[in-house]
């Protein structure tokens, strides 16, 4: 297949552990991020408000557990071509990733769809929260 031609171009070795954990614990994070105690009780109506009632079935965990280990191995395949050499770098590398693709993504899918910015704000520094998370992982590991 073409597209795993890709990976004989790869400068190193693909760790999968950082991987592995850098994805679950984002993914663990966003159980934490959304809990009433910690957005506090308005935010999490208002959520739940701009939500409709949708409340996520299990098959939609196993889908954003999916995303942030895709999203992980993305990471990890960037911090072996750049080769960051310090938690600074690091947590650079995941700002910009959250400045140039997630925040940008993020405002436009809010704004469009009539959220409040509030609610655009806790939905994406969760995903800044997640990639600052990868940057520890992949520092400790």
């Amino acid at each position: 297949m073409i597209i795993l031609d890709i990976f004989s171009h790869f400068p190193g070795e693909f760790n999968v552990l950082e991987t592995l954990i850098s994805g679950f614990v984002a993914f663990v994070l966003g159980v934490v991020w959304y809990h009433p105690k910690i957005v506090g009780e308005e935010t999490k109506e208002l959520i739940n408000k701009q939500s409709n009632g949708f409340k996520p079935s299990c098959i939609m965990y196993v889908v954003a557990l999916f995303f942030w280990l895709v999203t992980s191995s993305v990471y990890t395949f960037l911090t072996n071509f750049l080769e960051p050499t310090s938690t600074a770098e690091l947590l650079s590398l995941s700002t910009f990733l959250w400045v140039g693709f997630i925040l940008p993504t993020a405002l436009l899918n809010g704004l469009f769809n009539g959220k409040k910015l509030v609610v655009i704000g806790v939905d994406s520094t969760y995903f800044l929260a997640g990639l600052y998370l990868f940057a520890v992982v992949h520092d400790v590991l």
